[in-house]
């Protein structure tokens, strides 16, 4: 039996962020889940109760201006999205890590949840670093059609939300969670770079230096070569900024070699891939603990 219980956990700034724990009856170890950008946390939660039956105890959380996170009002909300590593991400560490001080820590994340990591004030205590599909979002690497996507997403269908609404109204259209303006403003700023906000134009200015040269746990990087996002040049685009005192491996994914026809940006967390790429993980998750 798989217990799940509704938290808020405060940042430093005051903002709530509402999450989830899934704690099953003996943890080994306790995860920090961090998801993509605009994706509702509910979204993983069959993965994450897959983890929760092998013995790992989760955390799965909204940012803030997001899903169940979100202000009431979301024309006045001014959060960035720099905040999801600098002010989100450590305030949930720093929960769990309270909460549950016996058990080995652990972080997964998908898309930004991985990379900002780099961002929080204290990586102690980690044991290892579980990502899927973390890499740069420079538009010019992917391939056209969902270069011209992602192009009218931030230049077009925005700039008009905004205008119109005073945030980026995404849901109603089934494009993501809703987001504030200054989130995908900044967000839309990093993808114009090949090395995003490792570029020199924001990179300890206008983004802080943060520890991504102070890795000092294993990595384990899954991304697929149908993925528009992440993909054989954004992947080490970004990985080629990171220094690791330990280890960081990346595991290139064929779709059809998991009986999949594709996987994309999200589909690395379908149940239909419980049998494989699911195993995979808990298998590395499992050598995290060793």
């Amino acid at each position: 039996m798989i217990h799940q219980e509704p938290i808020t956990v405060k940042c430093s700034d005051g903002i709530a962020l509402k999450g989830l724990l899934l704690l099953p009856a003996q943890p080994k170890a306790i995860i920090q889940f961090n998801g993509g950008t605009g994706a509702k946390k509910e979204f993983y939660l069959p993965f994450l109760m897959f983890l929760a039956e092998h013995g790992y105890a989760s955390c799965l959380w909204d940012y803030r201006g997001s899903g169940e996170s979100a202000p009431e009002v979301m024309k006045d909300c001014m959060y960035n999205f720099l905040d999801y590593g600098t002010k989100d991400m450590p305030a949930i560490k720093q929960y769990l890590q309270t909460r549950f001080p016996a058990l080995p820590y652990l972080i997964v994340g998908h898309s930004v949840g991985g990379q900002q990591v780099g961002f929080m004030d204290d990586l102690s205590n980690i044991k290892g670093m579980l990502g899927f599909a973390v890499s740069t979002g420079y538009l010019r690497y992917m391939p056209l059609s969902y270069r011209l996507l992602s192009a009218y997403f931030f230049y077009l269908f925005s700039p008009v939300s905004v205008m119109l609404k005073g945030y980026v109204a995404s849901k109603r259209f089934g494009i993501m969670e809703d987001l504030p303006k200054s989130v995908v403003a900044q967000w839309r700023t990093w993808c114009a770079k090949p090395d995003y906000f490792f570029n020199e134009q924001f990179y300890g200015k206008t983004v802080p230096a943060g520890k991504f040269k102070q890795y000092n746990f294993p990595v384990q990087i899954f991304w697929t070569t149908d993925d528009p996002i992440s993909n054989k040049d954004s992947i080490p685009a970004y990985w080629n900024q990171i220094e690791n005192q330990d280890i960081t491996s990346i595991k290139k994914i064929e779709p059809a070699d998991y009986g999949q026809k594709k996987i994309g940006h999200f589909g690395f967390f379908r149940k239909s891939l419980q049998d494989t790429l699911w195993q995979e993980a808990l298998r590395e998750l499992d050598l995290f603990l060793v």
